[in-house]
């Protein structure tokens, strides 16, 4: 396939997965990080930060000057920002599939995120901010409780508690306590095309989690979860979320899914759902006149 993709974070889970998936079908891919890393591309720039004021304007000076005719963002810091520039950026002749800003500043922040969906019927863990009470928080999530940051990703920050004792010392601020799911956790991968159909559904066991009993996952195996998948779903159709999604959901006691988090983006399990990756290839192929290198 004769033309270049840009992969942003290939240092990273998502943009290490899609850096493979696009050479090896024979594309040409530009990957990008704000550090070098051992990942191979076939060029290889570095980005300031996404929270740098210098970010937007490098990366269209980047597409400017690359020629990249997809372009696949993977860190979670940068969507809102390339949200805001997608009518600069396919004006210059890039496609890229991403939600529109209000739905990403929703999917990018914990609290939004666990509120809008509560409000809508989406299972969500009982939330409360980071400043409520700490005798309010035991009394209404009780224990075993979760402290996370309000803005993160693949399980940074993220704390779980067992004793009151442990609650009442936490002191970060920007963090939210949620409500802890004991069950099993699955990854639900899905693309949505620009029309709003859903052309890829893929859910994913998380067998091993790199910390333990949260975070990323360490090993993932595919699973037929028809529940989870459902609640994916129903999440995306909510705030009209598009593109390459991924989806943390964790099972009750009861067998009940409840949604944790939402990632705007591709998934860093994505080789292991590669029908996202084609949705995306294809949704692409079809959409977009191809320029030759």
């Amino acid at each position: 396939m004769g033309y270049r993709v840009l992969v942003t974070g290939i240092g990273g889970p998502a943009g290490r997965s899609a850096a493979r998936y696009f050479g090896g079908r024979g594309t040409s891919v530009i990957g990008t990080d704000v550090r070098e890393v051992d990942e191979k591309a076939d060029e290889f720039m570095l980005l300031p930060l996404a929270s740098s004021p210098e970010f937007p304007e490098a990366l269209l000076d980047l597409i400017r000057l690359r020629r990249p005719v997809l372009f696949v963002p993977t860190v979670t810091e940068e969507l809102l920002t390339v949200a805001r520039l997608r009518p600069e950026i396919e004006a210059l002749g890039c496609a890229v599939f991403i939600s529109s800003h209000k739905a990403v500043e929703i999917a990018n922040d914990k609290f939004k995120t666990a509120v809008v969906m509560g409000e809508a019927g989406v299972p969500v863990p009982k939330t409360l901010e980071g400043s409520s009470p700490r005798e309010a928080v035991i009394r209404e999530l009780g224990l075993p409780l979760l402290a996370k940051p309000v803005f993160g990703r693949g399980g940074r920050g993220v704390k779980v508690y067992d004793t009151a004792d442990e609650v009442m010392k936490e002191d970060r601020s920007g963090i939210i306590f949620q409500e802890f799911i004991p069950g099993e956790e699955f990854d639900v991968n899905l693309f949505i095309d620009k029309g709003g159909k859903e052309t890829a559904a893929v859910a994913l066991k998380k067998t091993v989690l790199k910390e333990g009993i949260v975070g990323n996952a360490a090993s993932v195996e595919r699973a037929s979860k028809d529940d989870a998948v459902d609640v994916a779903r129903r999440a995306s159709r909510l705030i009209d979320l598009e593109g390459p999604l991924d989806f943390d959901i964790r099972f009750k006691k009861d067998g009940g899914p409840v949604l944790l988090e939402i990632n705007a983006r591709l998934g860093g399990n994505s080789l292991s759902a590669v029908e996202v990756l084609d949705a995306l290839a294809i949704a692409f192929e079809n959409g977009f006149s191809v320029k030759k290198d």
